[in-house]
């Protein structure tokens, strides 16, 4: 399996990488940049090079061009194979299989940041997105939301009730996600265990410092930050009924709050966030959530036609 067998058949190359070939060959010059600076100071396992120098592709290198390097890491992303199926499908051993991955995907991360496309992570990163979004429009309507992931089960008996997610019965990892209103992804926040409620990330990971309208669900009752426009489904209360006009304003809220359940959809497009993780090395799990909601801001952004307002 190469770059240049898929590239001339459209529907392959996307069921594949997740992207199609424009969004592909945006993508590619920013990766090509960033591997070329990444491993003229760095070799694959990550060690630093005694002397920087010019990189070149050897010869006999299993992916000999930048384009197929690219579609290596896009394809495992998608797919989420085993390494050494993985590796039997681009003609190398699972060793250097495990060591390209791991590379590539930090080339890829660093790519996607040069096109400013990796979500805020922190708090104050966030605050300066949304300062700059202040600018744009009087008030900027935000929606958020928390999403979760499988990861193997635990050795350590107490890491497994850490990691536990009574809601999906099997041990997780969360993120929360907040997205504006064409669902482009502003925030994604760190990793936590799969077993914290999604009122208690909103509560400690992020704020809101500028005025804004945000659109949420019931899980996040109470949750009012000062400067705050809140909209929210009206919850029906035990023994009770909601009336046809509650039910009504229910319907028109949900139209609008179902774009984060888009977003969040389209980032686990990418198998690696959708099915079990398997990596456990250099971060791995924590850091391609963001990843892989880079991947679908740069869908958005090149092709803004597909979530109109």
């Amino acid at each position: 399996m190469n770059y240049s067998e898929h590239k001339d058949n459209p529907k392959s190359f996307r069921a594949l990488t997740g992207l199609n070939h424009l969004q592909f060959s945006r993508l590619l010059p920013y990766f090509e940049a960033a591997h070329d600076d990444y491993l003229s100071e760095y070799e694959m396992n990550g060690k630093r090079r005694n002397g920087s120098r010019r990189f070149c592709i050897y010869r006999n290198s299993p992916l000999p061009t930048v384009a197929d390097r690219l579609f290596f890491i896009l394809v495992y992303l998608k797919n989420n194979p085993l390494q050494e199926y993985h590796a039997a499908c681009f003609n190398m051993d699972q060793k250097h299989c495990n060591q390209f991955v791991h590379c590539l995907i930090h080339i890829l991360s660093l790519g996607l940041e040069a096109m400013g496309l990796v979500p805020a992570q922190t708090d104050k990163e966030l605050s300066e997105r949304l300062s700059e979004l202040s600018k744009e429009s009087v008030q900027p309507v935000l929606l958020h939301d928390g999403t979760e992931r499988e990861i193997p089960r635990p050795s350590d008996y107490e890491e497994q009730k850490e990691w536990y997610s009574g809601k999906k019965k099997r041990h997780t990892v969360k993120n929360a996600v907040i997205i504006s209103l064409s669902c482009l992804i502003l925030f994604v926040s760190l990793t936590v265990p799969g077993k914290t409620h999604d009122k208690r990330m909103a509560d400690t990971m992020y704020s809101f410092p500028v005025p804004c309208t945000l659109y949420q669900d019931t899980g996040y009752q109470g949750y009012a930050p000062e400067g705050v426009t809140i909209i929210q489904p009206i919850k029906k209360k035990k023994g009770c009924e909601l009336s046809k006009e509650e039910k009504k304003n229910n319907r028109e809220i949900s139209k609008i709050r179902v774009r984060v359940e888009h977003a969040i959809g389209s980032v686990k497009f990418m198998r690696i966030v959708k099915d079990e993780c398997r990596l456990r090395a250099n971060q791995f799990v924590e850091r391609i959530f963001a990843i892989c909601a880079a991947l679908h801001n740069l869908r958005i952004t090149t092709e803004p036609w597909i979530y109109k307002i």
